[in-house]
C-alpha cells in the first residue's frame, strides 16, 4: 500500500477512535453518576458544646406581618428543615421521603459523656415537636423542606434538648436512605431566642469569695455567660461561673426578667430573681440596658445589634461544691451581646448570631 496513503488512514483511524471516545464521554454525563439518595441538610457541630449535634436558633414566637403570634400564643414556633435528594442530575421524579424518629441518642449519649454523667445527657424533644411523616420532593426540584411545628411554652431549657430524626427507606415512593448515617439522621438541638437571649461577653464581670460580708481578696475572672428563654422577655442563666456543663447546674439557675421603659423602648431594667432559697439568692442593685444598633463601617446592609447589661451585682451561696461549708459569692460588672443582622433577609432565617 501506498506509504502516503497508510498515513491519511492511520490518521483518519486515530481521529474517528478520538471522537468517538470524547462522544462517549459525553453521553456518561448525561447519565446518573450517583444513586438519588435522600438525606438532610444538618451539618454537625465541630467546636463548642455541642460538638455531634446540629444547633439550630429559631424565635421563640413566630409571628404575623402585624407582630401577633402565628400559632396563636407566645412560645409556638417552627423549623423548616431541608431534605435533600443527591446526586449530579437533577431529580426527574416526585418522591416521597419518610421520616421517623431515631434512636441516635441511646447510643450517643454513653459514647460522648459516658455512662456516669447522665446530668449532662442530651435528651430527647419529640414531646415538644410535630412533624409529618413525609414529605414531597417534587420532580424537578432538588430540595424540600420538612417543617418541625415547635412548643416551648413549658420546656426547661436547663436540659439539653435535641430531636433525632432519620430518613426511612421505601423505594416504591423513590426514598433511598444516603447510606451515610450523618447524612439521612438529623440531631437538632433547637434553642429559641429571643432579643435578650444569647451568649454575653463577661470580661467585664468579677466575682468575690465574701467572708463576714465583706470581699477583701483578688476578684476571679469569667468569659461568657449563656442565657436560655423562659418567655419573650425573660431568660435565665447560671450563677457565677456554672455553665451547662456543670453536673450541678439546676441547683444554681437565675432568672433575669427585663422590663422596657416603655413599648418599644430600647433600653429599661433588669430584675434577678431565685427560685431556689437554698442559694440565699440576693439582687443588690438594680440593673439596666439599653440595645444600640449601629450600621457595619464595611458590609451597609449589615446592623450590628449590640445589647448592654450593666451594673449586675448580686450575691449567692454555692452550698454543693463544697459539701456542709457554703461558699459566698458576690457577682459585679457589665455584659454585652452583640448579633450581626443581615437587612436583606429576614431575622428569623439568620441560623447563627455572632
Amino acid at each position: 500500500m501506498n506509504t502516503k496513503i497508510m498515513k491519511y488512514s492511520l490518521a483518519f483511524g486515530m481521529a474517528a477512535m478520538l471522537c468517538g471516545g470524547l462522544t462517549s464521554c459525553n453521553d456518561d454525563w448525561t447519565e446518573e453518576q450517583y444513586e438519588h439518595y435522600i438525606s438532610f441538610k444538618a451539618p454537625l457541630d465541630t467546636e463548642g458544646s455541642s460538638v455531634g449535634v446540629t444547633t439550630v436558633y429559631v424565635p421563640f414566637t413566630r409571628v404575623n406581618e402585624d407582630g401577633t403570634p402565628l400559632y396563636g400564643e407566645e412560645g409556638l414556633t417552627h423549623y423548616q428543615l431541608p431534605v435533600i435528594v443527591s446526586g449530579s442530575t437533577t431529580n426527574d421524579i416526585d418522591r416521597r421521603a419518610h421520616v421517623a424518629h431515631s434512636d441516635t441518642l441511646d447510643i450517643l449519649n454513653p459514647a460522648r459523656f459516658g455512662i456516669n454523667r447522665p446530668e449532662i445527657w442530651y435528651k430527647d424533644m419529640s414531646q415538644y415537636a410535630e412533624y409529618p411523616e413525609n414529605v414531597l420532593i417534587p420532580a424537578g426540584k432538588d430540595v424540600s423542606l420538612l417543617p418541625v411545628k415547635l412548643d416551648f411554652r413549658n420546656i426547661d431549657l436547663s436540659d439539653r434538648f435535641v430531636l433525632p430524626i432519620k430518613v426511612v427507606d421505601n423505594a416504591a415512593d423513590g426514598c433511598i436512605r444516603n447510606p451515610r448515617k450523618n447524612y439521612a439522621t438529623a440531631m437538632l438541638r433547637i434553642l429559641p431566642y429571643t432579643d435578650f437571649s444569647g451568649v454575653y461577653q463577661a470580661t467585664n464581670m468579677k466575682f468575690y469569695i465574701m467572708s463576714g460580708g465583706v470581699t477583701d481578696n483578688e476578684p476571679g475572672a469569667m468569659s461568657t455567660v449563656q442565657t436560655y428563654v423562659v418567655d419573650q422577655n425573660t431568660v435565665f442563666f447560671y450563677a457565677g461561673t456554672f455553665n451547662e456543663s456543670s453536673l450541678l447546674r439546676k441547683n444554681f439557675k437565675v432568672y433575669a426578667h427585663f422590663t422596657p421603659r416603655h413599648e418599644g423602648a430600647t433600653m429599661g431594667t433588669v430584675t434577678f430573681t431565685c427560685d431556689n432559697p437554698e442559694m440565699n439568692f440576693v439582687q443588690n442593685k438594680v440593673a439596666n440596658y439599653t440595645i444600640i444598633e449601629t450600621e457595619d463601617e464595611v458590609q451597609s446592609y449589615i446592623i450590628r445589634r449590640t445589647l448592654i447589661l450593666s451594673d449586675v451585682d448580686y450575691t449567692f451561696d454555692d452550698y454543693l461544691t463544697a459539701q456542709g461549708s457554703p461558699i459566698t459569692y458576690n457577682v459585679t460588672g457589665n455584659m454585652t451581646m452583640e448579633r450581626k443582622l443581615n437587612t436583606q433577609m429576614p431575622e428569623e432565617d439568620q441560623i447563627v448570631f455572632e
